[in-house]
């Protein structure tokens, strides 16, 4: 697509010097507009233009050329003005110019004297502007890129992740915030600083295995420890396009809490393994001894081993209830259905079912129930019934034969309180703070005949916490035990 002529305004109150002008310009390709005096010319400037040149006579009624100069370079400095006069001095050019105008062109003049001028001016015109482009471009393009390496710094400073970039000459040239809270020392160094700067070898390690990459892209991975925590520091290094190494970068990620929880996993599968192992070899030699019948014919025997076996059974299902209760509320798979529930009538639930143990031990099992204010829980009726029998269960397990077990119901405005103690063997002060750890038992002489599988008390714990509740324990040796179950009421 062609370009659109240039607009020219002859602004002369001569009509043959306008008439003139006109002709030899439209015979250049140049659009050209005409005005008999200078506020005419201003006017036509004004709702005509735009236009890209004017030829302005000095002395005009009305208004002059040199205020007309003014006035059209106020309206568009880019419009190239050039006087024609017949009246040219030192100080009238120097006025005019001043004023805005861009050259002279004194009369009478030749078709030639007057296109030239013309010409180099609408040149000049031409680059003044596209150098006025590309000066914005350049400043739009600065504006993007110092943009664009704040929203780059920004999103690097706010991630959690330590982040180390460094330059060909292996120095450190940009840290985020949790860099230097990672590495102290990286904090104090001065951008850009050598990599030997930090104090951190394996974290250099990597940067410089990184940084030696032959060719193709490689990630270099490494678990660091740096004071108490365990960081996974990956490290690559970055290609120019042409495949030559221009640096590299490092993310640190701390890994602590994985570590702890694969630890954590690791004892978890040897505990279960072990609880899971111990019956199971029982009840294997239990069975053995009565099947092989090495031991000679005897059914009370025989009756007494099939019962050992039985419990230990059972202890096996236990155990396997219990982990599965325990994993679905991990996971977030247990339902619970809150309503509105009396907790004493609950407690008395678990006080009949576990009445049948008791009396085997000859214990006392008792119950109060203050029943003040009646205000009711919001709870799962199962869930509730679970933690009050674990409780009394656990109590009747470690309470001598002889002993006794009370609960005891309290209500007191926000929460309902369930009470279970008993005058058994107690805890000392380490196996009480370690009562709710999974798989955890007291091992003495009192407990190691009793059955257990050491996640009842675990489950109890995070029954009532599902239930924005709490539970404690006070016990000492020979002294018993008293657990304390809060649940918010309606």
């Amino acid at each position: 697509m062609s370009e659109p002529p240039s607009r020219i305004l002859v602004v002369d109150d001569e009509f043959g010097m306008r008439e003139g002008c006109r002709r030899i310009l439209s015979a250049e390709g140049y659009e050209v507009a005409t005005a008999a005096d200078g506020l005419a010319g201003l006017e036509l400037f004004t709702e005509g233009g735009p236009f890209d040149a004017a030829l302005v006579d000095l002395r005009m009624p009305r208004m002059g050329g040199l205020e007309l100069i003014e006035k059209l370079h106020e309206l568009d400095p880019d419009t190239v003005i050039l006087v024609v006069t017949a009246y040219a001095t030192i100080d009238t050019a120097v006025e005019a110019t001043k004023r805005g105008a861009y050259n002279y062109i004194p009369k009478p003049f030749t078709p030639d004297e007057l296109l030239i001028p013309v010409r180099n001016g609408l040149e000049r015109r031409t680059l003044t502007i596209e150098a006025r482009r590309w000066h914005e471009e350049r400043e739009r393009r600065l504006l993007e890129v110092a943009f664009e390496r704040s929203k780059c710094s920004t999103v690097i400073n706010c991630m959690t992740d330590g982040v180390l970039v460094v330059n060909r000459e292996r120095q450190v040239v940009l840290r985020n915030n949790a860099a230097a809270h990672v590495l102290p020392d990286c904090a104090g160094l001065p951008l850009p600083s050598p990599l030997e700067g930090l104090q951190c070898a394996p974290v250099r390690d990597v940067l410089a295995e990184a940084l030696g990459a032959s060719s193709g892209p490689m990630i270099v991975s490494r678990e660091v420890g740096i004071g108490k925590s365990t960081y996974m520091v990956n490290a690559s290094p970055v290609f120019e396009p042409g495949g030559e190494v221009l640096g590299g970068v490092a993310v640190l990620r701390d890994i602590t809490a994985l570590k702890k929880l694969e630890v954590a996993k690791s004892m978890f599968v040897s505990m279960v393994a072990h609880e899971i192992k111990s019956p199971m070899a029982a009840i294997e030699g239990y069975l053995n001894v009565i099947l092989s019948g090495i031991a000679g014919e005897d059914a009370e025997r025989d009756r007494h081993m099939l019962e050992r076996a039985l419990l230990r059974a059972r202890m096996l299902r236990s155990l396997v209830s219990e982990l599965l209760n325990l994993t679905a509320i991990e996971t977030g798979a247990f339902v619970i259905k809150r309503v509105p529930l009396d907790i004493g009538s609950v407690a008395a639930m678990a006080i009949e079912a576990c009445q049948e143990k008791a009396g085997a031990k000859d214990i006392t099992l008792t119950c109060r129930d203050d029943e003040s204010g009646e205000r009711p829980v919001l709870a799962d009726r199962d869930a509730m019934l679970s933690v009050i029998t674990n409780l009394i269960d656990n109590a009747i397990k470690y309470t001598l034969a002889g002993g006794h077990v009370g609960v005891v119901v309290e209500r007191n405005g926000m929460y309902a309180k369930v009470i279970v103690k008993d005058d058994g063997i107690g805890m000392t002060p380490e196996e009480r703070d370690h009562a709710f750890d999974e798989f955890y038992r007291a091992k003495n002489e009192q407990t190691a005949d009793v059955p257990g599988t050491g996640l009842g008390l675990t489950l109890v714990k995070r029954l009532v916490d599902i239930h924005q509740g709490t539970i404690t324990v006070d016990s000492a040796p020979d002294k018993g035990s008293t657990f304390a179950v809060r649940i918010p009421t309606v």
